[in-house]
């Protein structure tokens, strides 16, 4: 780095590449991602591969394989907890902005995305 030089370099750890694909996930439009988490159920794969492909990598990021499976208490203890802040911001009178989706939501949908397997056809 140059004594002038006030650029920040990259993280290491590859958060910028985690970064891109949960980006590259939610910009998708809303019925593909509804399209994608619907076909996952049955097993299918997005007749779009490059939607396929994103929805992939967003479960890949979402859930990495090898991972140890966060369990069944672990998810109940995180939708308590996405519903005991849903109403306390009803109680405070707080202006709700839009909740994220709780985290056990995401692992579930992730973890039927990796079932099906890569889209390779």
């Amino acid at each position: 780095m140059n004594p002038g030089d006030v650029t920040v370099p990259p993280p290491a750890d590859g958060a910028e590449d985690r970064l891109a694909v949960l980006r590259g996930w939610w910009r998708l439009p809303a019925p593909a991602r509804r399209e994608v988490r619907l076909l996952s159920r049955s097993g299918r794969h997005h007749p779009d591969r490059e939607v396929a492909w994103v929805a992939w990598r967003w479960a890949q990021v979402v859930l990495p394989p090898g991972a140890p499976e966060p369990g069944r208490a672990r998810n109940k203890l995180s939708a308590a907890g996405f519903w005991v802040l849903i109403l306390l911001e009803l109680v405070t009178g707080v202006d709700p902005t839009d909740p994220p989706e709780p985290r056990w939501l995401d692992r579930r949908r992730a973890r039927r995305i990796l079932r099906a397997g890569p889209p390779l056809r």
